[in-house]
């Protein structure tokens, strides 16, 4: 069991869903997997700290055996991942009134030490045989329709397609030739002039923006390589290049005679959030000679909620003489 909210764990949970599957398979007749996750739980964590979190964690344990049959099996997989059996189910519709009940009774408020906190869920959903005869495949099934409810908006339940697995199959290809690509320098920096807007516009800068263009897919846009990046943990060396890259082309642009004032490199949520990455940023500089002022640093505002530290780290970045800029302020968090 698992020690925090006395749930079935995620051995137990597999052992009796392969107990499930056997009863259901020798009385002919369905069941569901239901994969719950919390919605930005660890905005929680990070905004009230980890013994809320657990708090909390225990509550939304409660809440879920509470809607629950007692022949139904409610397990934590660990974090903030619960799975849900259900067995004896006529029809697919059953499943998803469960998955709503589940949905509502999370989203009401509760009180934590005197903190009002409000949390969602998202669901997927699985079904035995249609989806899978075994733990493995029921339990990936329910999980990519988890992200699959995440996708269109949270706080819903979505049932596994198998369309999905298509899109599973593409996105592990484009995490593949995109860590080929990173490993092998296939990547280029286009820069993007900044103005300085007044009565005569000027330029003030460039912003290096990072391109793909795979031998096997052709151009790719950054819009769908920069979240497999994040999402695979790529982006933490794909960011060193460009940071040191694009500091490179500056020392050269200037070398040759081109007076560009100051260059912009994004920072993302896994680069800021490394230990290191101060000493990044220090080694890129002092390898292109440049001065600290000639490079700014642009950080979205929710990568600054979302890192634990993020205001020291930026202190440190800024007591060295980098500049700092906030970007898509207002679209994420909204509490700078």
């Amino acid at each position: 069991h698992d020690p925090l909210t006395d749930l079935p764990n995620r051995l137990l949970f597999a052992d009796h869903l392969q107990r499930s599957i056997a009863r259901a398979e020798r009385g002919r007749h369905r069941l569901a997997l239901l994969f719950i996750d919390l919605d930005r739980f660890k905005e929680v964590n990070d905004t009230l700290g980890h013994a809320l979190g657990d708090e909390l964690l225990i509550e939304v344990a409660r809440r879920l055996a509470g809607e629950l049959r007692g022949s139904d099996l409610l397990a934590r997989l660990g974090g903030d991942e619960f799975v849900c059996i259900l067995e004896g189910i006529d029809a697919p519709q059953e499943a998803g009134r469960v998955a709503d009940k589940l949905i509502a009774r999370i989203a009401e408020p509760l009180m934590l030490h005197d903190n009002e906190i409000r949390v969602s869920a998202s669901i997927g959903i699985s079904l035995y045989p249609g989806d899978g005869v075994d733990t493995d495949n029921l339990l990936r099934a329910a999980d990519t329709a988890m992200y699959e409810a995440k996708k269109h908006g949270r706080n819903a339940y979505h049932f596994y397609e198998p369309e999905m697995t298509q899109y599973a199959r593409e996105r592990a290809q484009l995490e593949r030739l995109l860590r080929h690509a990173v490993e092998n320098n296939e990547l280029e920096l286009h820069y993007q002039i900044k103005m300085a807007l007044g009565e005569r516009p000027m330029p003030c800068g460039v912003e290096a923006l990072a391109r793909w263009h795979s031998t096997e897919l052709g151009s790719v846009s950054p819009i769908r390589f920069i979240p497999v990046a994040e999402e695979s943990g790529l982006i933490v060396s794909l960011g060193e290049w460009v940071l040191r890259a694009a500091c490179r082309q500056l020392a050269a642009w200037r070398a040759s005679g081109v007076d560009v004032p100051c260059i912009s490199v994004n920072l993302s949520v896994r680069q800021l959030g490394r230990s290191d990455i101060v000493e990044v940023v220090q080694s890129a500089l002092r390898e292109s000679g440049l001065s600290p002022d000639a490079l700014e640093l642009e950080i979205t505002e929710s990568v600054i909620m979302n890192v634990d530290d993020a205001i020291g780290v930026l202190q440190r970045l800024h007591d060295m003489g980098v500049c700092l800029a906030v970007d898509d302020f207002g679209t994420g968090y909204s509490s700078l």
